[in-house]
């Protein structure tokens, strides 16, 4: 299986980035322990916009498919109550691999 890729584009308040970057710090830990990785990005010039990428080995194990449990369900409840996702959160992107 090919490993997984989204990406997220998110907009958060100025005064809110504080918070939600320790939501996604709290998630990255979380989802470490299972394998998948967690990168944020932020605008250099555009005030609480956010790149959030999140990669997993396969699409039943990526953050995509769901929460693993309660914990992470709340902090993917409080990180869309914080910042605004673009409709295109959720799409998955493929590993390619290569022949040699």
């Amino acid at each position: 299986m090919a490993r997984v890729l989204t990406a997220a584009r998110v907009q958060v308040a100025p005064a809110a980035e504080p918070e939600y970057i320790e939501a996604v710090q709290q998630l990255s830990w979380r989802l470490a322990r299972r394998g998948q990785h967690v990168w944020l990005f932020r605008h250099r010039t555009t005030a609480g916009l956010f790149l959030e990428f999140t990669e997993g080995q396969d699409e039943a194990t990526h953050r995509s498919a769901g929460p693993a449990d309660a914990e992470e369900r709340q902090l993917e409840v409080r990180l869309r109550a914080l910042g605004q996702y673009e409709d295109n959160a959720t799409i998955s992107w493929d590993e390619v691999r290569f022949g040699g």
